[in-house]
């Protein structure tokens, strides 16, 4: 069976080259077009079979039952959902396990920036040439050993992010839907309804929840109001799973010592949201899933599946 595959990613002419090569090149068995950076055309939506990329907005699937396969470079599936219903023969695939390093790295250097203090104590090329010594730095920086740092959500990264998190001796809590768990990195299973409770014990929260009906504010104001008044909060999960007003408020009103978001729940984050106002918050464009070597992984994960005939009827 001939098999269309438009690819919607940005490539660099190395990744074309890979991406022909894993295509079989010239004659081979799969014919490959990439969109323009304006997007798929109606063109090229009708001569697809297979999307590697996102197609915006999802809804365009519903038009298009040629299109028998979409493998998104998305960690989380929430934008394509309602495709459940309007089209049940569609698969839709994602890049589970490609991202676990790059977002739990990133989450790492977001709780090492808050931590350690480093907007605070941070000297850059070009800043004045004064070793300021006046200011104790000791209050404002914590070692990690020891610290109860709680994670939310037990998927792939989060489970590769404890990993990292025991190797600066943390004792960990994951929050899940059932309470129950067996990992030597773990210290502690919990209930995600133990929540608002559990986290009185914390010093650190991440959230890695992905965007479900079920997960939208999992983090209000219930949350941060029994968060200790020295405690950070991390979101690089899905933006839709914090209420990010009841997080203003808990920053503002200091009953939070810091936090930093890498996604939100509008993208790109307003230019007059509350958020960049924040002395005592870090923001990041939701980045934290990009790494070297990305577009060669995804291309490789595609055609791996591929090739095992998944995208086959």
């Amino acid at each position: 069976m001939d098999t269309n595959i438009l690819v919607t990613l940005p490539m660099t002419d190395a990744d074309r080259r890979r991406l022909a090569g894993r295509a079989g090149g010239s004659g081979g068995p799969y014919d490959v077009r990439t969109s323009t950076p304006g997007g798929a055309t109606a063109e090229d939506l009708a001569w697809a079979h297979c999307v590697l990329g996102n197609l915006k907005p999802p809804s365009v699937l519903e038009d298009h039952p040629n299109i028998r396969w979409i493998h998104t470079p998305n960690v989380g599936l929430d934008a394509y959902a309602p495709l459940d219903r309007s089209r049940p023969d569609l698969k839709i695939t994602n890049i589970k396990g490609i991202a676990d390093h790059p977002v739990s790295d990133h989450v790492m250097a977001l709780l090492l920036t808050l931590t350690r203090a480093l907007p605070r104590v941070l000297y850059t090329a070009g800043a004045t040439a004064n070793w300021d010594t006046r200011d104790d730095y000791g209050p404002h920086c914590i070692a990690l050993a020891g610290k109860h740092v709680h994670v939310l959500g037990y998927g792939s990264i989060a489970r590769c992010l404890v990993r990292k998190l025991a190797g600066f001796d943390a004792a960990v809590t994951v929050y899940r839907r059932r309470g129950g768990g067996d990992d030597p990195h773990v210290a502690r299973f919990r209930a995600i309804s133990d929540l608002p409770s559990g986290v009185r014990e914390a010093d650190v929260l991440i959230n890695l929840l992905p965007g479900l009906p079920e997960t939208r504010c999992a983090v209000g104001a219930a949350v941060f109001a029994e968060m200790r008044p020295d405690a950070w909060f991390i979101n690089a999960g899905r933006g839709s799973t914090v209420d990010e007003a009841a997080l203003v408020d808990a920053l503002s009103g200091g009953r939070l010592r810091g936090a930093a978001l890498d996604v939100f729940a509008e993208e790109p984050l307003p230019g007059d949201s509350p958020l960049w106002s924040l002395p005592n918050l870090i923001l990041t464009p939701h980045v934290a899933g990009r790494f070297d070597g990305e577009m060669r992984a995804h291309i490789d994960h595609f055609f791996d599946r591929l090739n095992e005939g998944y995208a086959r009827s």
